[in-house]
């Protein structure tokens, strides 16, 4: 079999094509991963971010929700005690006394 030089040429220029093209879409493939990674990075920390300042914001309505507990245990434990004053102010009912 006799294979001339132009068909060797044209094999060895469509192989070197498709091996051009096939590194070319690994490069591109590669870049794009470390865009995604940077990219992932940079989500990451703006979350986290947002993530404490979330957290720090909870902890103060925490705070403020415990105080305000606390505040209404005693404005209950008072209103229980003003209750039992205007009782004993009123006092029990008079009965009537009737004629036997």
């Amino acid at each position: 079999m006799h294979v001339s030089v132009e068909v060797i040429a044209i094999i060895a220029c469509g192989v070197s094509v498709i091996v051009a093209f096939v590194s070319a879409c690994g490069w591109f493939l590669t870049r794009m991963d470390a865009r995604f990674a940077a990219a992932d990075a940079r989500m990451d920390a703006r979350f986290a971010a947002a993530d404490a300042r979330m957290d720090a914001r909870f902890a103060a309505a925490d705070t403020r929700i415990d105080r305000l507990e606390t505040r209404m245990g005693g404005v209950e434990h008072e209103l229980s005690e003003v209750k039992v004053a205007i009782a004993r102010l009123e006092g029990p009912l008079p009965r009537l006394v009737t004629s036997r």
